[in-house]
């Protein structure tokens, strides 16, 4: 019997290939050959899978996006366990910056693809669903940080969603810049301190 192949496992093996490579040598390094070779694969292996390049990259930016989300997924508010607003912000916001070498990696791609978007419509269009995304995802728990005085009366929850986004865009790339020694964690990074105090100033 021929033996089953795993299509979408082949995809990913593929697409965290190409995150290798962007991570290591930037996005013009990405090729269908150079990303076969990090694959131990050949290149026409990597075409059956993904018909062009850029299929290939909007595959690995959605990768990215989904390790960020199960990554995410843990923090929770309300219920009897849930993290008090502030510290689910924070610890949402720890999660997002490249604080270990997995997320030092992504945070490279990320800016690797904000390169793209800013000359490739198509990558600009991903770029701002899942920026909207975001959006609407902050605005709802600052809407129930409002609703549970954990966020002063008459605060806008749309511009303090954009703010926030805008601190975490802010830090990634501050990180990415000078990521210090070490990446041990949030305390191993002195640009946090910029964080803390400006969640003492969005939370109460």
């Amino acid at each position: 019997m021929p033996k089953s192949v795993d299509h979408q496992a082949r995809r990913r093996h593929i697409a965290a290939a190409l995150l290798r490579v962007t991570e290591r040598e930037g996005m013009e390094a990405v090729s269908v050959r150079t990303v076969a070779a990090e694959a131990g694969c050949s290149v026409g292996a990597v075409q059956r899978y993904f018909r062009t390049k850029d299929e290939m990259l909007h595959f690995a930016l959605r990768s990215v996006v989904e390790s960020a989300r199960r990554r995410l997924g843990g923090i929770r508010l309300g219920g009897p366990d849930a993290m008090t607003f502030a510290g689910a912000l924070r610890a949402a916001i720890l999660q997002s910056l490249p604080l270990d070498t997995t997320r030092l990696g992504e945070a490279r791609v990320w800016a690797a693809f904000y390169a793209k978007a800013a000359v490739r419509p198509d990558f600009a269009k991903v770029i701002a669903e899942l920026h909207q995304e975001a959006l609407g995802n902050l605005d709802r728990a600052l809407r129930y940080a409002r609703s549970t005085g954990e966020l002063g009366p008459g605060q806008d929850t749309e511009a303090l969603a954009r703010l926030i986004l805008a601190i975490i865009d802010g830090l990634m790339w501050a990180i990415l810049m000078d990521p210090g020694p070490e990446l041990a964690g949030a305390d191993a990074v002195p640009q946090l301190a910029a964080l803390d105090a400006a969640l003492g100033l969005i939370t109460r």
